[in-house]
């Protein structure tokens, strides 16, 4: 089997192992789901109702397996509170959540790629050791705290930017939403480029030391000049890190959501598992994994275009 195949395979059995754990951890949480909907005063016929229109009635094989077999056809249910479809609910959270993520992590990665570069050149002057500790001290601030501070300044010292919300229209509106979204970018990006610029840093350094470094040097290259040339390596680690971290970013970007009071994908799945909306809440786990399947997918083809040695 080729090295794609292999990460399909992998991929495809991550995602249906972690189905089964979401419908398992779903179901074993206490309390009966259509009590939870309709009240301790629904009479057992609109309970019994209820488990029927939603097939809460069936064996709970059966229910995963209808569940699963209708997601894989696009469809995701509707949620128990509204009624509404699922996956029209997704797709309009993900007008938000989605580039909150994709332009922050784009912009995390950058940074710190090159950031990382420069510490390690400067690594005994003052500017390597007071970038150093601020990547450091980046990582003790909580997500929040970044945010709060961003909106004190920029949204009530200087009025410069929306201190939170979203437009009614959305993207509609593509003046307003930018406006909307950049602070909450730019504190998502803070929160990664503090974590991404030591990986960043660790590959340079080891440049720095290694044979590649010195043979660039010997055919004349400045230091500046020899380092550059390891921009590939240094890329790859990061994308790594990033693609490994998407799990733990989108748990950000829900305080962040928070935060900055966008109506996203983080947001609403809060509020539904505070509802108790399971249908709804298993199906939105289940998007949210096969995209970070998907994402590491994708890093792993770009780190074999950045590393050939890597392909077999």
């Amino acid at each position: 089997m080729s090295g794609v195949g292999r990460r399909l395979v992998t991929a495809l059995a991550g995602i249906l192992l972690s189905t089964v754990f979401v419908f398992a951890v779903l179901r074993v949480l206490p309390g009966d789901i259509a009590t939870a909907r309709l009240g301790i005063d629904a009479t057992p016929e609109a309970l019994a109702q209820l488990r029927t229109e939603y097939g809460l009635d069936r064996s709970l094989p059966e229910q995963y397996f209808t569940w699963l077999f209708d997601a894989m056809r696009g469809d995701l249910g509707t949620s128990l509170v509204d009624g509404r479809p699922v996956r029209g609910e997704i797709v309009a959270r993900l007008d938000v959540t989605l580039p909150l993520i994709m332009v922050s992590s784009l912009i995390a990665v950058i940074v710190s790629t090159w950031l990382g570069r420069r510490i390690a050149l400067r690594r005994k002057s003052v500017s390597g050791l007071v970038a150093t500790a601020l990547s450091q001290l980046g990582l003790a601030i909580p997500t929040f705290v970044v945010g709060v501070c961003l909106i004190a300044v920029f949204a009530v010292q200087w009025q410069l930017l929306p201190a939170g919300g979203f437009p009614v229209r959305g993207w509609r509106e593509p003046t307003a939403a930018l406006r909307s979204l950049l602070l909450p970018v730019v504190t998502l990006a803070l929160t990664q480029c503090a974590m991404l610029v030591r990986f960043a840093r660790s590959q340079s350094l080891d440049f720095l030391a290694s044979d590649a470094f010195r043979t660039a040097r010997a055919a004349g290259r400045t230091t500046d000049q020899a380092i550059d040339t390891a921009r590939r390596l240094v890329l790859s680690p990061v994308l790594t890190i990033t693609a490994l971290q998407v799990s733990a970013l989108l748990t950000t970007a829900v305080v962040v959501e928070s935060v900055f009071a966008l109506p996203g994908l983080g947001s609403m799945l809060v509020r539904d598992i505070a509802n108790r909306d399971v249908l709804k809440v298993q199906s939105t786990l289940l998007a949210v994994v096969f995209g970070v399947f998907l994402v590491r997918l994708i890093v792993d083809f770009v780190n074999d275009r950045l590393d050939p040695r890597r392909l077999k």
